[in-house]
This record gives C-alpha cells, structure tokens and sequence, in this order.
C-alpha cells in the first residue's frame, strides 16, 4: 500500500478530522480537553514541557519507542494554526484502530514522535504572530529569551532527534516562481550557515522534501513551491539544522474560499504520516538531491484583485491607471472570527505585478461613492431590496441615526457611518476599496469592500465596514 499511501490516506481523512476545530482561531483553552483525552490513550505519552510568560501550558505528546526521534512544533507564530489542526488529526489517527494498523505498527517500531502542538499559546489569544511580549519566537533562537524558545530547545537536547518538522503558515500570495500559480505549499530543507553547505543531515532533510515534491505534486500541480533559503541565524529551523538534525520547514498557504483552511490541514495531515512512513522505511534516501533544487522558490507577491487600465478623473486631469487591491483579515474585539478589511495598495502602472484576480476595465471609467445623508435609518431597517436602491443610486456608504459603538464591521454588502463619525470616499492609496464601474456615468461594476461584484449580485462580499 505505500506506493499509493498518500492516496489512502486522503480517501480516509475524514475519519480522523477533530471536529471540535472548526475555525482556525481556536485558542489555548480549546485545545487542553483535545491533549487530556489521551491521558487515557496508553499509546501516547503527555507531558508537561513548559509554561508560557503569562503561564499557558505548553505540553508535547509522544508516540512509539523506536530508535528514530521525529520532533514536530505548531504554531511558534501564534496566527498560524493549521498545523496544529492537522497535528489533532494525526492524534486521533494514531490513537484508532482500523485498516492503517500497519502503519500504526511500523511508526510505533520505528519512530519515536514527539509533537508540540502550539508552542506560542500567548500570541494564539492574541491573533499574533509574537508571543506576550511581542518577541518572535522564530527570531529568538541564539538569545533564548523567551520562555517558549526555552521549552523549544530544551526538547531539541533532551530528545536528540534525528527529523524535525518547522510547521507554519506563509502568506498565501506568494506565487510559485515566476509563474501567476499561488504557492498552496512551500517546502524547505533549511541552511544552517551562509555557504548554504549541504552535510548528511540536510541531505537527508534535502531528499526527503524531494519525496514529498514527487508524491503530492499530483494533487497541487504547479502549486508546490520551495520556500526561499536564506541563512537567518536567529531562525529555531536554521539552527535545528546546524545541530545536525534533518529539518524540514512546512508553510501552508490558503484558498480564497477556504478561509479555515480545511484543504491545507489535509495536506499536512497526509504528508505528515507519508513522511513518517518514509522515514521509518528510510525510502527518502531513493530520491534524488538534484530534484530538491529544481522545486520553484517562492517567486513573486501577488495582489487579491488588480485593475487594469481603468479611467480615473481628478482635479480635470484623466489618468489611465492600474489599482491593485488586498483584503485583510481583522477581528471585532473580543471575536475569534474574522472579518475582512480592503485596501488600495498601488495605483499607476502595475503591468510588472499579478493579481489573484485581474479585471480588464478598459472603457470603464470610476465614479466615486455618494454617502447616503439621511439620520432616519437605522442599520435593523437596511434590507436587500434597500440596499439595491441604494448601490443602483450611487452609495456605497450609508450614514446612520445611532453610533455603531466599536463594531467595525456589518455582514451586509454595504458600508454604515454612524451619526458622529465621518469617512473618506475619494479613491486614493491606503483608503478602502468602495467605487463604481461606469461607462457614460452607467453603472457597469461595483467594488464593495474590495469584492468585484457585477450590479445586483453582491453574493462574493463577506462584509462591509463600520466607521
């Protein structure tokens, strides 16, 4: 079966998904019932590896006795979760019974797994890349100043081991290349020195991302990337990989209509399990290190939406220009779920850049939103048929009766003011991306929040904004 282990283990995924992790932003106290249900697991061993600075828990998890150490961290940057889903996944694999017993068997024989599942439980409350303090974790590798980099390297020592897996997630605009392909994975075999030397170790870690290439490029084609390789000496990957341990960086990336990752938690969870198969048969030693080099690096920054050639009128003039447009990712406060939030990153002449989405606009000319003056609305009577006589009349900003106290968005394809607050219409770097399509003053296009919508069907804007 593992000539086609990968395929299996797709087919079956379902069977092992945590369903209690359905968003991304789950913190620290979701995850604690997910570890103590193994206490009672004699497969796996818990323990207590650590503290946070504001005193998380921080625990790792193992798996098998056998004479190969396989150490695996999550979320070292607290907002990138879904390795730690998948590591769920791989638990409840690992702890089932079923047609994989085999390779329950074969891990437990060969391999000792040790898993970290979110070293940086602080910034995860957060929604932050940095822990409490604001230090990166992957930035603190010689000085050691936080106590989760602490926890880290005091695994590395007591552990020893032969493979580590670095698991994070990368921005999902990178291309692959120089190709308009978004990197869906970036796999990386990281130096350990500025000569970008190649020892025993990284070659092992070298041929083993070669493998992953070969077997899943089936699944992503074009869409796997080799992250770029830079000597970083502050780096936990770069410095694993110096201590002569077999180290592979995982950066998932994401679809635009997948925001919980659903996909790309997949992914990790059967390469993971592929890559312990390989290990433990030592079947990575068959590829080559030719092929690791010939992976695409990350390549170029992609926008969410570019404008091509589109008419703008200021002060008289007429400008022919290119916008380039991203949505990001907020959180109301005290929220785990996001909304999102536009932006107008670049205007001129954008032909050396790619969009995710790129629309011709040639004979399309941009009218400005009207923001709609009347104290009499309140936000409970805007409905669809209201809010389509609003967008076909020219506003895309409603001012309100009431103040919207620190809410900052609304689930509805349109932008509220409320009565003593105030907002920017006018097209312009760093403002929100609300406009009009026209041709002869005709609404042809509109943008709200950043979506490009055709008139009427508002169906692609997951939210409009507060002010």
């Amino acid at each position: 079966m593992s000539l086609n282990l990968e395929t299996y283990l797709l087919d079956a995924y379902e069977k092992y998904f945590e369903k209690s992790l359905i968003h991304k932003r789950f913190t620290h106290n979701e995850i604690l019932p997910l570890i103590r249900k193994f206490e009672k697991e004699p497969q796996i061993k818990i323990d207590l590896a650590g503290h946070s600075i504001e005193n998380r828990e921080i625990y790792s998890l193992r798996f098998g006795e056998g004479s190969k150490t396989v150490l695996l961290w999550t979320q070292m940057h607290g907002d990138e979760a879904t390795a730690t889903m998948a590591v769920f996944d791989i638990l409840n694999f690992l702890s089932s019974q079923d047609e994989f017993d085999y390779l329950r068997e074969l891990f437990k024989s060969h391999l000792r797994l040790i898993f970290v599942p979110m070293l940086n439980p602080d910034g995860t409350e957060r929604i932050t890349r940095q822990n409490a303090v604001g230090i990166d974790l992957n930035r603190d590798a010689k000085k050691l100043q936080a106590p989760e980099s602490q926890i880290l390297l005091n695994l590395v020592e007591k552990y020893k081991p032969d493979f580590a897996f670095n698991l994070h997630d990368q921005d999902f605009r990178w291309s692959v290349g120089e190709t308009n392909k978004l990197a869906s994975i970036s796999l990386l075999a990281p130096v350990y020195d500025y000569a970008k030397s190649v020892d025993e170790s990284r070659l092992n870690a070298i041929k083993l991302v070669a493998e992953l290439r070969n077997k899943f490029e089936h699944y992503l084609p074009n869409r796997i990337a080799r992250y770029k390789d830079d000597f970083e000496p502050r780096s936990f990957g770069d410095y694993i990989a110096g201590q002569k341990v077999s180290t592979i960086l995982i950066e998932s990336g994401r679809d635009i209509n997948d925001p919980n990752k659903f996909f790309y938690r997949k992914l990790n969870f059967t390469m993971l399990l592929y890559s312990f198969m390989s290990i433990s048969k030592n079947q990575y030693l068959d590829f080559d290190e030719s092929d690791y080099f010939k992976i695409p690096t990350n390549g170029k920054f992609m926008f969410d939406l570019i404008l091509k050639n589109v008419l703008l009128e200021k002060e008289g003039k007429k400008f022919h220009i290119d916008i380039a447009i991203n949505r990001e990712e907020e959180y109301e406060t005290g929220s785990r779920l996001p909304f999102f939030k536009s932006c107008i990153l670049d205007i001129g002449d954008l032909s050396v850049f790619s969009g995710i989405e790129e629309f011709d606009c040639t004979g399309l000319e941009i009218m400005e939103s009207k923001i709609l003056q009347n104290t009499n609305i309140n936000e409970n009577e805007i409905n669809e048929d209201k809010l389509k006589e609003y967008i076909n009349s020219g506003y895309l900003f409603v001012k309100l009766n009431e103040n919207m106290k620190t809410r900052k968005s609304i689930n509805m394809p349109i932008n509220l003011i409320g009565k003593d607050k105030s907002s920017y219409t006018d097209v312009r770097l760093n403002s929100t991306a609300n406009f009009f399509l026209t041709t002869n003053r005709k609404i042809e296009k509109v943008l709200i929040n950043g979506w490009l919508c055709d008139l009427n069907d508002y169906s692609k804007v997951r939210n409009g904004l507060v002010y």
